[in-house]
């Protein structure tokens, strides 16, 4: 690659503001000398923010994640729904979604505040052979949990997991 005179080889993109309003396009300029409108910077507005900040680096003893309790309610949930149905391969993707909602909206029941909660389901046909499911996650083990859960029937299998994640 020959270079210009004058011109870098690298480019360097530097968002500015355009006039004083930032919600208003702002320019893109690149190092070599040109400029294009991208699109818009989001300014947070006073009375967009949910949460409140109470200065706590944690959450209370009593508010936080009980793997415990997510363990039933997902227990419960993998009975009700599961018990007595055959294996289908057509049917389990609409089914898994579904086990996803009804477990999420069992366990923000207990409205622990702060709480980003990720389910996961896996569902597979049981012939006898083995399945290993398994799970990383990178976060603070002080406040985040998770609970995970396995139901099997006659012919089919499933493996609830929940994670319970403290947002600051």
């Amino acid at each position: 690659m020959t270079e210009r005179p004058g011109i870098s080889g690298r480019r360097r993109t530097i968002l500015k503001p355009s006039g004083t309003n930032l919600l208003g396009p702002s320019k893109k300029q690149t190092g070599t000398g040109a400029s294009e409108t991208t699109g818009t910077i989001d300014v947070i507005r006073p009375g967009q923010c949910r949460l409140e900040n109470n200065y706590r680096l944690g959450p209370a003893e009593s508010s936080k994640f009980s793997a415990h309790k997510v363990e039933q309610a997902m227990k419960e949930v993998l009975q009700a729904r599961l018990s007595g149905m055959d294996y289908n391969h057509a049917s389990c993707n609409v089914l898994s979604k579904e086990l996803v909602a009804d477990i999420h909206r069992k366990v923000k029941e207990f409205a622990w505040k702060r709480y980003r909660l990720v389910c996961h389901v896996t569902l597979g046909q049981d012939c006898g052979q083995g399945v290993q499911v398994a799970s990383r996650c990178l976060w603070d083990s002080k406040n985040d949990n998770y609970a995970c859960v396995r139901y099997s029937n006659n012919n089919m299998f499933a493996v609830a997991q929940c994670y319970g994640v403290y947002f600051e």
